[in-house]
């Protein structure tokens, strides 16, 4: 399968009605359909399963994000079939990403960052989207999920209860989505509630197993103009300040992506998050000669926030095991690293090569839930446990400046060592990290 264009940036429209949808049993629903949710999708449809994949708002869209792509991401992209064919593009035709620029208390050091790239996730979400839809799966847009209905210990399938507007009138409408298997792709704000045997769990609450981490940052993004600064393509800035870091690269189309992660106590003494970013960036940047943009640039830019970034959450929930978690509503670690879109789509991939039986049965192409439920767990611990710890491990190292600037520094001595250690800390070995 070739790459859609990435080029477009028309709507994706929907390929069912809400009410057709409502007609039709579905083998998985997957619900979110960021890298995670269409990567699953995708692959699932394309094994042969009657899959939905719907999402609360419309394709392309913007997402806080820092748009890099790591080796395992495009390690994942080329496995779901979305390459060109020529290894010497990247898929969906995002940049490539030569160093990164670690800036830290006025100092900064170049460090090279091959084989990963950058793409805007107005190109990259819509052009999954599209990947799945020609895989042979249906899509809704614009579909809001209030609640999952599992039923009891004993059911047959699972569903989901939905609103949905449709385009040629203002009011709502609700309908009843029955599937075999639910897929939660619905990302750090995974507020859908879940009904078991008459005991509602309405996420995050503690008694559903999920965990948001002490001393959790926050996630803050804003793109500005490509006249903001004369940031070359392929370079990665990194601001690294006390109150947390951010992240600067330039996209396809010129713009610049902004993404920070930043303390909630700078966020509750200044109300403006634009301000508390300009405070890193300044703070890092100092007097150096690198190319960001002003304070006043920042300051003006309009920030979207995230919820708390470091989370788990159970990969499976309900008595049956018929509904599983993926990309970050099952888990995210604060990843200064940039892996973040790696993890989502290698996420995805585990979650359908879970479901999906080796030997299906004619017209039942799933493992039954106890076994796809057992092979999702470990997988995913085989996956992400050793991961997820490196990031925690650097993501106390920047929480201390001695540490930031002796490294910073360290890389301007000896930037032969730096470039042995960076595979280390990012995690890009000759796979990416794939397992």
């Amino acid at each position: 399968m070739t790459s859609p264009d990435p080029r477009t940036n028309a709507p994706v429209v929907a390929t069912i009605t809400a009410a057709g949808a409502a007609r039709t049993r579905w083998q998985v629903l997957v619900i979110g359909a960021g890298p995670a949710g269409a990567a699953a999708a995708l692959r699932l449809a394309a094994a042969g399963a009657r899959v939905l994949l719907i999402d609360r708002g419309g394709m392309p869209r913007w997402k806080v994000c820092g748009c890099c792509l790591s080796v395992a991401a495009v390690d994942e992209l080329r496995l779901l079939g979305c390459g060109t064919g020529d290894d010497s593009r990247l898929p969906f035709d995002a940049l490539p990403l030569d160093s990164v620029s670690v800036a830290h208390g006025g100092r900064s050091a170049v460090l090279p960052l091959p084989g990963g790239g950058v793409v805007s996730r107005d190109i990259l979400d819509a052009g999954l989207v599209r990947a799945a839809i020609a895989a042979g799966c249906h899509w809704l847009p614009q579909a809001h999920v209030a609640s999952i209905d599992e039923g009891e210990a004993g059911a047959q399938e699972v569903a989901a209860t939905l609103s949905v507007r449709t385009p040629a009138s203002a009011a709502m409408t609700s309908h009843r989505i029955a599937a075999d298997r639910i897929v939660l792709a619905t990302g750090l704000a995974d507020h859908v509630r879940i009904a078991v045997s008459d005991r509602t769990i309405v996420a995050p609450a503690s008694e559903d197993g999920r965990h948001v981490a002490a001393e959790n940052r926050i996630g803050l993004g804003a793109t500005l103009p490509a006249d903001a600064a004369e940031l070359p393509f392929g370079q990665l800035v990194m601001a690294v300040g006390r109150e947390g870091y951010c992240g600067i690269v330039r996209l396809e189309d010129g713009r610049l992506d902004v993404a920070a992660a930043v303390s909630r106590e700078s966020l509750g003494r200044n109300a403006d998050p634009a301000r508390v970013v300009a405070a890193i960036v300044a703070e890092a940047v100092g007097r150096s000669s690198l190319p960001m943009p002003t304070t006043a640039t920042l300051t003006a830019a309009a920030f979207r926030a995230t919820p708390p970034l470091t989370r788990s959450a159970p990969l499976v929930s309900g008595a049956t095991g018929r509904i599983l978690r993926c990309g970050d509503a099952a888990g995210y670690v604060e990843p200064f690293t940039g892996e973040g879109i790696g993890w989502a789509l290698a996420s995805g991939r585990l979650v359908a090569e879970a479901l999906r039986d080796d030997e299906p049965a004619a017209g039942a192409p799933l493992r039954s839930p106890a076994a796809a439920a057992a092979r999702y767990r470990e997988s995913h611990r085989r996956r992400f446990a050793a991961v997820h710890a490196r990031c925690r491990r650097v993501a106390l190292a920047l929480r201390r400046p001695g540490v930031v600037m002796a490294a910073v520094q360290a890389a301007r001595v000896a930037p032969w060592a730096a470039r042995r250690l960076m595979p280390a800390v990012i995690g890009a070995g000759p796979t990416g990290g794939r397992r």
